[in-house]
């Protein structure tokens, strides 16, 4: 039975694959309680869903910038991301019936984000650019974040957005990711 889990967990593990390898990488970086607490965010799952979308729309900003195979990553990256929430739903006790529906509403969200960020993300974007996509997505149930807060935010998704545009393709494609600063 133990080889059978240990076949089965580098099955599906993935670790071969360079866009799966990213998307662990960026994952566990964005929902890190230091990167949460950078956007004032709980350690609830819809608040870690919020910051891992933001983190998401980066990278897949950055890989929509590149060539074909770049492109082609990020397909792999959204397959990672939609195997991840899978896991994790069954994680939390979803039943088999009801992950479907609930995986698909997740992506949906994800594309939503990805839309609403993309200009946020641009090289060059105005604050009040980045708050309003910030303020729309990730602060848009809690009651309205400080001006400090805001600028701390707004200022982490420069940052990050600055990073990947600086991160060459081809380490893109060899699965390379950016060090996300936890803390200032």
């Amino acid at each position: 039975m133990r080889r059978l889990r240990q076949w089965w967990a580098r099955r599906v593990s993935h670790s071969d694959d360079p866009a799966w390898r990213l998307y662990r990488e960026v994952a566990v970086a964005a929902v890190a309680p230091a990167r949460l607490a950078k956007f004032d965010m709980s350690n609830e799952p819809e608040d870690k869903y919020e910051c891992l979308a933001l983190h998401l729309a980066a990278v897949w900003h950055r890989l929509d910038q590149g060539d074909d195979a770049l492109r082609r990553m990020r397909r792999h990256v959204t397959s990672a991301f939609v195997a991840d929430m899978d896991a994790s739903l069954r994680d939390m006790g979803a039943g088999d019936l009801g992950v479907g529906k609930r995986v698909k509403a997740l992506t949906e969200r994800l594309y939503g984000r990805l839309a609403a960020y993309a200009p946020a993300l641009e090289e060059g974007a105005d604050a009040e650019t980045v708050e309003a996509a910030l303020l729309r997505n990730m602060y848009k149930d809690s009651a309205d974040p400080s001006a400090e807060q805001l600028a701390t935010a707004r200022e982490a998704v420069t940052d990050l957005a600055t990073a990947w545009r600086a991160l060459p393709d081809s380490a893109l494609l060899a699965g390379k990711f950016i060090q996300i600063e936890s803390e200032r």
